[in-house]
C-alpha cells in the first residue's frame, strides 16, 4: 500500500481522483451558497430567526461530504500479501482453469487456477491474479485502475475515484440515500424559488443560478436515485453489481442453474450480513456449506 504514496507530489495534486474529488465538493457547496445567498425559503427561514429547519438541512450536507470522504479514503477491502490466507507460493502445483472474462484484458487475470491449502474441496474453484500474484478469495476481482484485487468488488465507482468493496460498500450505500434525499429537498426549495417576471429575458436573468442549480439537481438526483434503487435490490440479494452483469462468465457462478445464488440468505440475514458484520467474511466456506445439489456442477 506504501507503494501509492511514491508518486510525485505534481501527480498527486493534479491526479483525476483529486480533480473529480474537488469538483464534487466545489458543486455541493455551490448549490448550498445559492439557497443561502439567493432569496429561497431556506434564507427567508434563516433570517427571520427560524434556525431549526436551515440547521437540519446544513447538517444532512454536512453529512452528505462526510461520507463522501469516508468512501473516497478507506479500505475498501483490499487483498494483500500479508491477509490473504491463500497467498501464492512459489512452485505451487497449478492448473489451467475457465476464464471469468472474455475480453483479454481480464484473461491474465484468470488464466491460472491454484490449488487452494485451506482445505477448500475441488468444487469451489479459486483464482490467481495475474497482475497481484496472489490467489483471489471468492467474489474478488481485480481492479487495473486502483491496481489491486478487492474483497466482494462491486464496481469502480468514476465519481469517487476508488473501488466500491465489502468495506466501503455499505458506507457507499449511505451515501446515496442521503444524497438522494438532500437533492430530493433542494429540488424543492429551488423550484419555490422561481421569480415570476413579464419577459423571457427577465425572467431568465432573475432565474439563472437557479435554472443552473436544477440542471445539476436534476442530473445528479436522477443518476442516484436510479443508484441507490439497484444497490437495494442487490443488497436484499446479497449480489455484487460485477456478479450481476457478469455471472454467465464467472467461474463460481456460471455453473449454477438459471437465476439461482449460492449467496442469497433471505432478505433479513441479507441486510445484516451487509450492515452490521464488519469483518470481512469467508465466502469460500459459506459456498462449501451450501447443499451439494445446489451446485450446477454437484
Amino acid at each position: 500500500m506504501a507503494a501509492v504514496w511514491k508518486k510525485p507530489c505534481c501527480r498527486l495534486v493534479f491526479s483525476t481522483a483529486v480533480l473529480v474529488r474537488s469538483f464534487h465538493v466545489c458543486i455541493t457547496t455551490g448549490v448550498v451558497s445559492i439557497l443561502f445567498f439567493k432569496d429561497t425559503a431556506l434564507r427567508q427561514q434563516w433570517l427571520s430567526g427560524e434556525y431549526l429547519v436551515p440547521c437540519i438541512y446544513l447538517a444532512l450536507v454536512f453529512l452528505s461530504l462526510v461520507l463522501y470522504a469516508a468512501v473516497c479514503s478507506m479500505d475498501p477491502g483490499f487483498v494483500s500479501l500479508t491477509n490473504n490466507r491463500n497467498a501464492i507460493r512459489k512452485g505451487r502445483p497449478c492448473v489451467e482453469s475457465d476464464s471469468e472474462e472474455d475480453d483479454s484484458a481480464s484473461a491474465t487475470e484468470t488464466s491460472v487456477m491454484i490449488e487452494p491449502d485451506i482445505g477448500i474441496k475441488p468444487r469451489v474453484k479459486l483464482r490467481n491474479c495475474g497482475f497481484c500474484g496472489i490467489q483471489q478469495p471468492i467474489r474478488a476481482k481485480h481492479c487495473e485502475l486502483c491496481g489491486f484485487c478487492i474483497h466482494r468488488f462491486d464496481h469502480h465507482c468514476p465519481w469517487f475515484e476508488t473501488c466500491i468493496g465489502e468495506r466501503n460498500h455499505r458506507f457507499f450505500w449511505i451515501f446515496l440515500l442521503v444524497e438522494t434525499s438532500l437533492v430530493g429537498w433542494t429540488v424543492h426549495l429551488v423550484w419555490t424559488a422561481f421569480v415570476y417576471e413579464s419577459s423571457w429575458s427577465s425572467w431568465i436573468v432573475s432565474n439563472g443560478l437557479y435554472l443552473v442549480a436544477m440542471f445539476v439537481l436534476v442530473l445528479g438526483g436522477t443518476a442516484t436515485f436510479l443508484l441507490v434503487a439497484s444497490h437495494t435490490y442487490l443488497i436484499g440479494i446479497n449480489l455484487t453489481t460485477w456478479e450481476f452483469m457478469s455471472r454467465h462468465r464467472i467461474t463460481y457462478l456460471k455453473d449454477y442453474h438459471g437465476d439461482e445464488n449460492p449467496f442469497d440468505e433471505g432478505l433479513l440475514k441479507n441486510l445484516w450480513k451487509f450492515f452490521l458484520h464488519l469483518r470481512l467474511k469467508d465466502w469460500e466456506m459459506h459456498l462449501m456449506n451450501r447443499p451439494a445439489k445446489t451446485l450446477g456442477r454437484a
